[in-house]
This record gives structure tokens, sequence and C-alpha cells, in this order.
């Protein structure tokens, strides 16, 4: 039952499609993918190669011609398949951004279940 109460705290996620750029803030290597689904806290994105677990990233989404970027933590790596990103301290200005995007209604059309509401 924790696990489920969890789940309901979670920022609501809606599907993205983005192009996507992460920076390894110790080292400087790059991997570039595309966003699958976005939300305040975080995002997932599509890459062939992951960083691990808990490397601090520079990040860049761009949609549109409109880039969003900040710092994020690798919450979780699936090899081949992509990562799932905690975002963390978001700029005042970046904020903006990325709520313009998760409210807009083309995305929020696409995040609503049929038949059901969003969270």
């Amino acid at each position: 039952m924790k696990h489920a109460g969890a789940q309901r705290t979670r920022p609501m996620r809606v599907p993205f499609a983005a192009e996507f750029r992460a920076t390894e803030l110790n080292y400087g290597r790059e991997i570039w993918g595309e966003t699958t689904n976005l939300s305040r806290g975080g995002c997932f994105v599509r890459t062939s190669q992951s960083f691990p677990q808990d490397t601090l990233v520079l990040i860049e989404i761009n949609n549109c011609g409109v880039r969003f970027v900040t710092d994020a933590r690798v919450a979780y790596a699936l090899e081949r398949e992509g990562m799932g990103l905690s975002f963390l301290n978001v700029p005042g200005n970046q904020l903006r951004v990325l709520e313009e995007w998760l409210f807009s209604p083309v995305v929020k059309q696409a995040a609503q279940p049929s038949g059901g509401t969003t969270e």
C-alpha cells in the first residue's frame, strides 16, 4: 500500500516528444535522444546509451524552437532504452517554459485517458 500512495503524490506525466541533450556535469560527456513524457518533476528520455543512476547532468530539451535548460539527476537507467530524470533547481524562467508545455491544450488533450479525466 505504501507504494500506491507514493504514486498518487508523483507529478502528472504527459506524453511529450522533443529533442533532448544531456551533458554529464563531472566529465562533459553528452548523450542525445528524445523525450517521451514530461512532468513538473522530471521526464523520461529515449536514448541508445544512458548515464548511471544518480549521475548529475545539465539537460536541454528543444521543442518547436523553444528551449528548456536545467540541472537533473538520473533517477534510473534502462539499458538501451533510456533514462528517467529528476529535475533539480529549475530556474524561474525555465519553470515558466516547462509549465507552458505541461498546460498547453494540445498536451493536456493527449494526456487525457480515453473516457477519463486527468489527475
